[in-house]
């Protein structure tokens, strides 16, 4: 249960939402909740009967649904909405932003700043920060503790970076960024040549770029490019745990799960939904609202608006009837050697 500050009037709920409500007009809400979770002034949202029977024991003084499911809430207070889980969400959100604005932004005196790095109105700096000479950050940017900025780097507006992300020099990101925990952006990229029986390093002197509204989830790693720079385009998610290599570029509104892997130059089109733990080998395209299932490994280009799965990947058609066949083979090897004899 989450449980704010502010309390929000049944005319708050309309007005954000636009749902239709029905019950007592003079109540206030003050938390979200699972439906065994909820108390009074609780707001809980059912979509599936399957959780009608919990939701009805609940004691949420607030019931989002349907209109479909309204007759099955009898005498409660109900928000009729289309999509009652976005609703929650938008909720949430508007809530958050609220609350948001009593926030007051503050420079720790344990942060190291660079006299040459340009820190713009309301940023706000945590504990053991190093921010190195020529970074610029936007308005409204928030760095937690132990972050480090280096050389060069640039972050847009209201940025947020959670403890402990590492920012390489001369990396760039766009406004409403997110970057969780643990994160490195801008680390070498994994280049090497063999070289009279040695490993040589090959120089990664290229840069990270991530545009405006991305989310990267904590632990993850982008590398900065051999030349030229990573693209993580407008709008992408990418979860925990993802590494992207260098010189990939990745478009608009594209999401990429936990423990997605990219070797170098792969190409990721936009709005592109790459589910846990697909890896892909380098230097191939993945064409736009292409979508591949978990654990595939991606060894050749996938055209635009494709449906793929498995290892090596193949269409998901054809793959989910080669998945069906490798059931029988035990009572296909059977007949094969009933057949020996």
């Amino acid at each position: 249960m989450k449980k704010f500050k502010l309390s929000l009037a049944v005319k708050d709920l309309v007005q954000y939402t636009g749902g239709e409500y029905r019950g007592d007009e003079g109540l206030s809400f003050d938390s979200v909740a699972t439906a065994e979770d909820a108390v009074d002034g609780s707001i809980i949202f059912v979509e599936q009967e399957k959780y009608l029977e919990a939701s009805r024991l609940s004691r949420a003084s607030l019931i989002i649904c349907s209109a479909s499911l309204a007759q099955e809430f009898p005498g409660r207070n109900l928000l009729l909405a289309d999509k009652p889980y976005l609703a929650l969400m938008t909720l949430v959100s508007i809530w958050l932003s609220l609350e948001s604005r009593d926030y007051q932004p503050e420079i720790s005196p344990l942060a190291v700043i660079s006299p040459e790095a340009v820190l713009g109105e309301r940023v706000s700096i945590g504990a053991y920060t190093v921010i190195e000479a020529g970074v610029r950050i936007g308005e409204g940017s928030r760095i937690d503790s132990g972050c480090f900025i280096g050389e060069g780097s640039t972050l847009g507006r209201d940025c947020h970076l959670y403890a402990g992300v590492k920012l390489y020099d001369h990396c760039s990101l766009g406004e409403r960024v997110i970057i969780h925990a643990g994160c490195v952006i801008g680390a070498d990229g994994f280049g090497f040549l063999l070289v009279g029986g040695k490993q040589v390093k090959i120089p990664q002197i290229g840069i990270v770029e991530i545009h405006s509204d991305v989310e990267i989830g904590a632990n993850s790693t982008i590398d900065r490019a051999t030349l030229g720079a990573t693209i993580v385009g407008e709008g992408t998610k990418i979860d925990n745990l993802v590494q992207i290599g260098h010189n990939c570029v990745i478009g608009k509104h594209s999401i990429l799960c936990a423990q997605v892997g990219l070797a170098g130059s792969t190409i990721v089109g936009d709005y592109v939904y790459l589910a846990g733990q697909v890896g892909a080998a380098g230097h191939i395209k993945i064409g736009d609202r292409a979508m591949v299932g978990a654990q595939s490994g991606i060894s050749n280009n996938i055209p635009e608006d494709a449906r793929y799965l498995g290892y090596p990947a193949r269409d998901a058609n054809t793959m989910k009837r080669i998945m069906a066949a490798q059931m029988s083979l035990p009572e296909i090897y059977k007949s094969y050697l009933r057949s020996k004899k």
